[in-house]
């Protein structure tokens, strides 16, 4: 029997019609799985690393979805140019990890979805997160973000050149608190040494070196950079002065020109990371993040040094810090924005924020992984305790305006170029027209307990 004759028999239609249906519903059955597009903005060796294990974790939990993870690398604070462009042209991701402090502007520009739809079907997800992180993820009431890490900053100070100068490194202990801005001026003063021709060889501190910047002093007295009442900015406000007046005072008692060729030498421009004046024991004190620690440890592991608690005014006791950190988003538009959250509750939650934590040595922001002390090295284990707190930098919608304007204000102030008030009323004449567009506009859920 040919072949052909079978085919002409009319069953043989109706076998051949079943069996094509068959095969088609299981090429649908077998259908891969949705694919999530993760962009991250932080791209080292390391993180980039570590995103892919969390993303391969996500995939393996999730098998009806799969994640592509995409480095973004961003080119400064608040840049949202591929953000914008990606949004605008229909073609964003469906999760983004980006710097935290940026979020409220990102959702001021209409570039963030609004995550309460789900953050509200869970219960206390809130309380979950420490509190400083969640609500920089906020703006007008609503997250538009999760947090994902953190980290914290202290006093690093170096015991060799302590004792050159004839300090004993146990005055700073954290046992004994922290350290009052006036005796942090005396022993750094008396670290202070020229050379034959009046040049610094050695330095106590410098105000302005590595975290030692506007927005951390100006947290540390107390700063609440904004009235709610009147929408307005507050430069002029008591605590952005002493700020920048005590730039003024010790810029001019250290003669800032020396320093700068102090720092010029020490750590020239585009110097490898292991030149540091505080590395090669040229400088006693500086004010830095937990991030030294792992730079420390690969370029001068037998460097002696200590660690304590920020300096504070002298009319308070209590320890301070600040924190700063990354969040997970959903830009405006994701094509997949169910599974979006899905990966961004992974990644900010407990299982994501372990592989991240144990592999990169950043901080959590997941409270309950704070006592699982198995993730830190003994290092961490300080800088972890500071995050009970710890306080974030108030999510403004111009907060990389702000960010750029105080810079150039430390300059002016650094320089002798305008007194503290005049150089902060320029501050507020060109960023205040900027934040009255977003107003009325309160900034809710943050406050610097510090005041």
């Amino acid at each position: 029997m040919s072949v052909q004759w079978w085919l002409r028999k009319p069953y043989a239609v109706l076998v051949l019609v079943l069996l094509l249906s068959l095969l088609l519903g299981a090429c649908g059955n077998h259908a891969g799985p949705k694919e999530v597009v993760f962009w991250t903005s932080v791209t080292d060796d390391i993180d980039m690393q570590a995103q892919r294990d969390i993303a391969t974790a996500f995939n393996q939990a999730n098998p009806t979805l799969h994640v592509r993870v995409v480095p973004e690398p961003s080119t400064g604070i608040g840049d949202s140019t591929a953000l914008i462009t990606s949004v605008r042209g229909g073609v964003g991701p469906d999760a983004f990890l980006m710097d935290r402090f940026t979020v409220g502007q990102q959702a001021a520009l209409g570039l963030l979805a609004d995550l309460y739809p789900y953050t509200s079907k869970e219960q206390n997800l809130t309380g979950q997160y420490l509190p400083f992180a969640w609500s920089e993820t906020q703006f007008q009431g609503h997250p538009y973000a999760l947090p994902m890490d953190t980290d914290a900053r202290v006093l690093y100070y170096n015991k060799t050149v302590l004792r050159a100068a004839g300090i004993d490194p146990a005055e700073l202990d954290p046992k004994n608190g922290p350290i009052k801005m006036s005796k942090l001026k005396e022993l750094a003063f008396k670290v202070n040494h020229k050379d034959a021709h009046g040049n610094y060889d050695r330095v106590g501190f410098i105000p302005w070196f590595g975290q030692a910047f506007h927005t951390t002093w100006a947290l540390d007295y107390g700063a609440q950079f904004f009235d709610n009442k009147q929408c307005q900015l507050t430069p002029l406000e008591p605590a952005m002065l002493k700020t920048f007046t005590m730039y003024h005072d010790w810029s001019q008692a250290l003669d800032f020109q020396k320093i700068s060729t102090f720092t010029a030498t020490y750590q020239p421009a585009n110097a490898l990371p292991s030149q540091n004046p505080f590395y090669s024991n040229h400088l006693a004190f500086k004010i830095d993040g937990d991030w030294d620690l792992s730079s420390i440890k690969q370029y001068v592991p037998k460097l002696d040094y200590g660690v304590t608690y920020m300096p504070v005014p002298d009319d308070r006791s209590t320890p301070f810090t600040w924190s700063g950190g990354f969040a997970m988003t959903i830009p405006t538009g994701a094509s997949n924005p169910d599974g979006g959250y899905r990966f961004l509750r992974f990644m900010a939650g407990p299982e994501g924020q372990r592989i991240y934590t144990k592999e990169t040595s950043h901080l959590p922001t997941w409270k309950a992984l704070l006592d699982e002390k198995q993730l830190y090295d003994p290092g961490h284990l300080f800088f972890a305790r500071t995050l009970a707190f710890s306080v974030s930098r108030p999510p403004l919608p111009v907060g990389g305006q702000i960010s750029d304007e105080l810079a150039s204000v430390q300059d002016k102030v650094d320089f002798n170029t305008a007194s503290p008030k005049e150089a902060l009323q320029e501050f507020y004449n060109r960023v205040q027209p900027q934040m009255q567009q977003y107003c009325p506009f309160k900034l809710e859920g943050w406050s610097n307990p510090y005041k």
